[in-house]
């Protein structure tokens, strides 16, 4: 009977062990990708330039040349697509430091789709196709 009250708790102790070894772990991760931020950040900008230019070409040119506004419901696919193609580009294994980094898959999309928010918002071919029609319109009057 003692044997077994003794196998017991060598099995709770090693159980304890190991959670706390994989804790450690984790944070230990965790801690390696925020000391080295800098490079996880740049190999991130350069996915997330790469892919704004294959949804910038095929999805949003032809609206910046002909200074029309993308609808709302627009917006929202392009901008969803443009964090898949991020993911597509980058593959499972970069994808998942990437998740780890930010917390969640949730927070990783939102900083994609606000970056992609801001290239847009910066979009000088838009502005001066903007600028051209209402120079034309005041020429007019």
């Amino acid at each position: 009977m003692f044997s077994y009250i003794l196998l017991f708790v060598i099995v709770i102790f090693l159980i304890i062990i190991a959670s706390l070894t994989l804790d450690y772990i984790d944070k230990f991760v965790v801690f390696r990708s925020i000391k080295n931020f800098e490079q996880y950040a740049t190999v991130l900008e350069y996915y997330m330039q790469k892919a704004y230019e294959i949804i910038y070409k095929d999805r949003i040119l032809i609206y910046s040349l002909e200074a029309v506004r993308v609808t709302d419901i627009e917006f929202n696919i392009i901008s969803k697509d443009f964090a898949l193609l991020v993911f597509k580009l980058m593959g499972s294994n970069l994808k998942n430091e990437y998740v780890n980094l930010y917390g969640s898959e949730e927070t990783l999309i939102f900083n994609l789709m606000e970056y992609f928010n801001r290239k847009f918002d910066d979009d000088e071919i838009r502005k001066k196709a903007e600028d051209n029609l209402i120079e034309g319109e005041k020429n007019l009057f």
